[in-house]
């Protein structure tokens, strides 16, 4: 396995990494014995320092980001604000989720307190290599745990500017740390008794894996996997706020976002005008150097997506869809792929049934609502989903009836850490973020005194 910085728009080699050997555990146990000793807030000071290194660094690490995975620039920064706000938000509130919670019961005292488990080991994905790992880490870490991560191999730079924050922050080492691993060793980790819970977030396919692995060792996880997400448009939706919504949440990361809307579920009676809407709307976005601030969508992160994206695309055309392509990024060199709306899109065809992780817009008809409801059922994903529609009342009562961990209405399907995050189904189990992400990973331990 390689870990290297291959930039994108050109397929160059940046920076090389070698493989490390296997984690040193006892470091970290050694900073879990100190760490979990310390109050909340003492453990919010300290990350407070980890904080402050990566604001006052925010455009070097955005760089990083966008030359190692070609995430358009603006959006970078946009990331590393995100985390930043993870930060403020359980610095604040996790001293509050963590404490001991009276119960009433025949003892003369009985309590519910909440303790950290020791070491997670969490392995993360490339398309948000700072937001995924630290929206993790923080709660994570304020719960008291400590953790080791393996990062995907293609931002190893963004892996180890992740690492060192936290040495330049003067945090206990073994607290967090980053190394370049083997999956061989990663199974090895999984299976050592000194690493108490996994966090993954990536395919569907790896963290069925990853999730078996840790069944057979008893070991908590967490799985944050795939999405097909449906953007459902009923008839007496605003057609402009939702092509809005269409254009924002299928372009952001360039398509590549396990919550970004997939398939483009439009009740028949307005299908027509939205979809040229939608195919004028794509025909606007200016692909191109991601570190170009007019730049809507950069490359994909590898030239193994963009291939796999192409093909999806073709064989969707294949099985009856019909391409309405944007504009061009006029290059052989990088792992751009044209911004295209599908039409024609039904149960079958491959831009239905599969996740496609690039800026193509899936439309499919349907007669009504119900149908409507149905259709966006018919996955075996459930992350998101999401309704646009003038009358939220009538809206909220399919929000029981989607199978799915998260439902937006009139908005696009996103991550922010007062809510939790994440799916059912293939799209995986287990929260991020919010009080139930906290909790994740803590021993909820019941204390009873007669």
């Amino acid at each position: 396995m390689k870990y290297a910085t291959i930039n994108p728009v050109n397929n160059q080699i940046v920076k090389e990494f070698e493989t490390e050997g296997f984690p040193d555990l006892e470091v970290s146990m050694n900073a879990y014995h100190q760490w979990r000793k310390l109050t909340a807030s003492e453990r919010g000071e300290q990350l407070k320092k980890v904080a402050d290194l990566l604001e006052n660094g925010k455009r070097r690490y955005a760089e990083l980001i966008t030359l190692e995975m070609g995430k358009p620039i603006s959006e970078a920064e946009y990331e590393i604000n995100k985390v930043l706000s993870g930060f403020e938000y359980y610095i604040r509130q996790a001293p509050v989720f963590l404490k001991d919670e009276m119960v009433k019961t025949n003892a003369s005292k009985s309590y519910i307190r909440f303790e950290p488990l020791g070491i997670i080991f969490s392995i993360m994905p490339w398309n948000f290599p700072f937001w995924q790992v630290f929206r993790f880490a923080i709660p994570t870490l304020m719960a008291g745990n400590v953790s080791i991560l393996k990062h995907s191999p293609n931002v190893p730079q963004c892996a180890k500017a992740i690492g060192d924050l936290f040495v330049e922050a003067g945090l206990p080492e073994g607290v967090f740390k980053n190394y370049f691993i083997t999956n061989e060793d990663a199974g090895k980790l999984i299976a050592d008794l000194r690493i108490s819970g996994i966090s993954f977030t990536g395919s569907d396919a790896t963290g069925s894996i990853l999730a078996a692995q840790a069944g057979k060792h008893i070991k908590k996880c967490v799985m944050e996997l795939g999405g097909n997400d449906a953007f459902i448009v009923l008839e007496d939706a605003n057609l402009d706020f939702a092509i809005s919504g269409a254009i924002k949440s299928r372009s952001i990361n360039s398509g590549q976002s396990c919550n970004a809307a997939k398939r483009f579920i439009v009740v028949e009676s307005i299908a027509e005008a939205f979809t040229q809407k939608l195919i004028a709307a794509v025909g606007k976005l200016n692909p191109g150097d991601p570190f170009d601030p007019t730049t809507h969508v950069g490359p994909l992160a590898r030239k193994d997506l963009a291939e796999r994206v192409n093909k999806q695309v073709a064989e969707s055309i294949e099985g009856g869809a019909v391409a309405h392509y944007g504009r061009s990024a006029n290059t052989g060199t990088g792992n751009y792929v044209t911004p295209v709306v599908l039409t024609g899109v039904k149960p079958g065809v491959r831009a239905f049934e599969e996740e496609i992780f690039g800026p193509v817009w899936s439309v499919i008809r349907v007669k009504d609502t119900d149908e409507a409801i149905a259709t966006a059922n018919n996955s075996v994903y459930g992350l998101g989903a999401s309704i646009w529609t003038a009358d939220k009342v009538n809206a909220e009562r399919f929000v029981s009836e989607l199978e799915t961990g998260n439902v937006f209405i009139n908005d696009i399907v996103k991550s922010d850490a007062r809510i939790p995050f994440g799916g059912i189904k293939r799209s995986g189990f287990g929260r991020e973020l919010s009080e139930h992400g906290l909790m994740e990973f803590v021993n909820i331990k019941t204390v009873y005194i007669n």
